[in-house]
């Protein structure tokens, strides 16, 4: 649910990745549906995202938050930490064995 000046993702908006930057406003643990949580995006407004326990558990120690979320009529998160947090990047060699390693039988049998 989108709220203020926060884009409205309609019916026909397509699902893309936004980094959302702002303060956690509330946290529904979701008892009698799906948990959610609340963000205050610093260009204003509200923002309410679709989140696993693990999630909301993890937001409910943040304030300020960075959050990866997938927008659409339902938006999804994907990640939050704290706002500032370091983020380790793996080295181009350890994705590319990521990579490998998830895709390689696809590869496979796409080559034959």
């Amino acid at each position: 649910m989108l709220r203020g000046r926060v884009r409205e993702g309609g019916p026909g908006m397509l699902p893309h990745l936004e980094v959302i930057h702002g303060t956690i406003e509330g946290i529904d643990p979701g008892v009698s549906n799906a948990p959610t949580i609340q963000l205050a995006p610093r260009e204003g407004g509200t923002l309410t995202v679709t989140a696993t326990a693990e999630q909301v558990a993890q937001a409910a120690h943040l304030r300020e938050a960075s959050a990866m979320v997938v927008m659409g009529p339902t938006p999804r998160l994907i990640w939050i930490r704290q706002q500032g947090a370091d983020v380790p990047v793996p080295s181009a060699e350890a994705r590319d064995a990521h990579a490998l390693r998830k895709w390689s039988e696809l590869l496979r049998r796409l080559a034959q």
